[in-house]
């Protein structure tokens, strides 16, 4: 199984806009039914905290196929019809899988252009290729999210009860 790897900018002028999307609700949706609960009960919290104490917004998505549609198009569809990310400073991220297509994409908002480049976001993306190359799509979404999350923390010098501290020593017995 091979998963491809993505630069991740979300800004993709593309103009094309999946339809129809389900409504984003939790910040969770496995669309795919691929990642097991306690990690979607895990990530679930996590996204909320993240919203909560720094007011930026983590969507983590699963799906089966993009169905022929390069995923930096149907990323940055569904990043902007679901509008991730609050309106007034666009700090929103999405993290999607596809599935099927063995492929991953992180569009970020224009908020966090500078705190999440497409280098950095890519380094996160390629330390998830390992577990999706096992099937392992919850410790691969589990650990986006938890460096995702506190990169955010740390910028806005705030602690996070949900943050999983031992994902910050697997990214450093990785490199």
């Amino acid at each position: 199984m091979e998963f491809g790897s993505c630069l991740c900018d979300g800004h993709c002028q593309s103009g094309w806009q999946p339809s129809p999307l389900p409504r984003l609700f939790p910040p969770k949706s496995d669309f795919a039914a691929a990642v097991r609960p306690m990690a979607k009960k895990r990530i679930t919290e996590l996204c909320s905290e993240v919203n909560l104490k720094t007011h930026a917004q983590i969507a983590v998505v699963t799906i089966a196929t993009t169905e022929g549609i390069p995923i930096a198009d149907y990323a940055t569809g569904m990043f902007n019809q679901w509008g991730v990310g609050h309106k007034d400073d666009n700090r929103g991220i999405l993290i999607l899988l596809a599935i099927s297509d063995h492929n991953w994409r992180i569009a970020t908002g224009l908020g966090f252009q500078t705190l999440l480049s497409d280098d950095r976001v890519a380094g996160i993306g390629a330390e998830m290729v390992p577990d999706l190359r096992k099937g392992q799509y919850s410790e691969a979404l589990l650990l986006a999210t938890n460096e995702i999350a506190r990169i955010i923390a740390t910028e806005r010098g705030i602690k996070l009860s949900t943050l999983d501290h031992s994902s910050e020593s697997n990214l450093r017995d990785r490199n």
